[in-house]
């Protein structure tokens, strides 16, 4: 499976996404407050790349809360990014 082009703050939002994901569970579904800061990322960034995930299916967005969460195709993804990303660096959680 070809993955799709991402954009800086895309992958960032993502990979932050699968920790929240591996640490709390499926359930996973933090709000967008902080999350910016979690993700390594600047608050416009995070707006972007949330807008950019949600078009592409690769999350969910509720908008009471504001808060996000992994959709299953984008744990999927998030997983291969990771994968690919140890075999480049050759250990795993590599940071940017």
């Amino acid at each position: 499976m070809i993955r799709p082009a991402l954009s800086h703050a895309e992958e960032r939002l993502l990979r932050c996404l699968l920790s929240f994901y591996r640490e709390i569970g499926p359930g996973a579904t933090p709000g967008l407050s902080g999350l910016d800061e979690e993700s390594g990322i600047e608050r416009h960034e995070l707006e972007e790349g949330v807008r950019g995930l949600r078009t592409r299916g690769l999350i969910e967005y509720w908008e009471l809360q504001p808060a996000v969460r992994l959709s299953e195709e984008g744990l999927r993804l998030a997983v291969r990014i990771e994968a690919a990303r140890a075999a480049r660096t050759g250990g795993p959680g590599a940071s940017d």
